[in-house]
């Protein structure tokens, strides 16, 4: 079974940005990485919140905002030695599209619907390398 953590984005590899960051700033990170959610750490690099592409969609172009008027703060979280299945439950049962990572309460990374999306293709391509293919005489003929 794949953990969390065989999906995921991991930390070195996340835009983050601290709170004090306003929401313009986070607009144009995630249009130059082609991203839709980014963690907010305060100063000791410790998350409290996430800004997603709605959020800042939302907040619109009203003056400088901070992404600590806009983010959330209550994030669910799933441990990084979670397994595929249960991350993806709880993201389809809480309609959410992305998912922080942690391990003893750190961020380790986010896991996305895009991750999983790269899951099931995957499986799918395994299924039809092992599916046999269809006897030219199985295969009904066309009008």
């Amino acid at each position: 079974m794949l953990d969390i953590s065989d999906i995921m984005t991991p930390r070195q590899n996340l835009v983050v940005v601290q709170s004090d960051a306003t929401v313009d700033d986070v607009r144009r990170l995630m249009a130059q990485h082609r991203i839709r959610h980014v963690p907010v750490l305060d100063a000791s690099g410790s998350m409290v919140g996430l800004v997603a592409q709605t959020d800042v969609l939302l907040a619109g172009n009203n003056g400088p905002r901070h992404v600590d008027e806009v983010m959330v703060r209550d994030l669910e979280t799933v441990d990084e030695r979670s397994n595929v299945r249960h991350a993806a439950l709880l993201m389809l049962r809480r309609k959410r599209s992305c998912l922080p990572v942690t391990r003893d309460g750190e961020l380790r990374g986010l896991v996305t619907d895009s991750d999983f999306l790269g899951v099931a293709i995957t499986l799918m391509e395994q299924l039809e390398a092992v599916e046999p293919e269809p006897d030219e005489e199985d295969v009904p003929n066309e009008p």
